[in-house]
């Protein structure tokens, strides 16, 4: 799963470093909650936003993603109708094959997931952008979760940068 807060550099242009360190700290709060509430862990942090890893090194199911996104969606959901302010996001989620493991040099390794599951699930992400959707989720998701996706709707093939062929993709409202 990767997830991204929307229009974050206008945000942070606007305001005092600490108070954007305020901000990432609450948002990311109740979403880091969601992950670990189903399974997951957060393998690193990308400025103003993250990838979170299911499956690996704990046991996790695909449909562990889909519901910590659901449940991310919907408190920023509950947020907005209380009258506040909550981020805006775009999350992608693909399953399927990953090497995990300490990558790096000899002085400085990190624990992480790399392999085209990865690559994919960060393009799919980024559509949110171009889709005007909040999540969308690979084929290979989808299926695996049949019935038990959901309300999703499939946009059919889109064009991922770095793939050759369209790629089938499922949105979320």
């Amino acid at each position: 799963m990767f997830l991204d807060i929307r229009d974050f550099t206008a945000f942070a242009r606007q305001r005092p470093p600490r108070e954007v360190v305020d901000y990432l700290n609450r948002t990311f709060a109740f979403m880091i909650e969601a992950v670990e509430r189903h399974h997951g862990i957060i393998n690193k942090f990308l400025g103003d936003g993250f990838m979170a890893i299911f499956g690996a090194p704990l046991a996790s199911a695909d449909a562990d993603a889909v519901a910590a996104a659901r449940e991310i969606l919907a408190e920023i959901d509950a947020q907005a109708a209380a009258g506040g302010q909550p981020p805006r996001v775009g999350i992608g989620i693909h399953a399927g094959p990953a090497v995990t493991g300490n990558i790096g040099s000899p002085r400085r390794k990190e624990f992480t997931a790399i392999g085209d599951t990865v690559n994919l699930a960060g393009r799919l992400e980024q559509l949110n952008k171009e889709h005007g959707s909040r999540l969308l989720v690979s084929d290979a998701v989808a299926r695996a979760l049949g019935p038990s996706l959901g309300p999703a709707v499939v946009i059919g093939s889109v064009a991922v940068k770095g793939y050759a062929e369209p790629v089938p993709a499922w949105r979320f409202d």
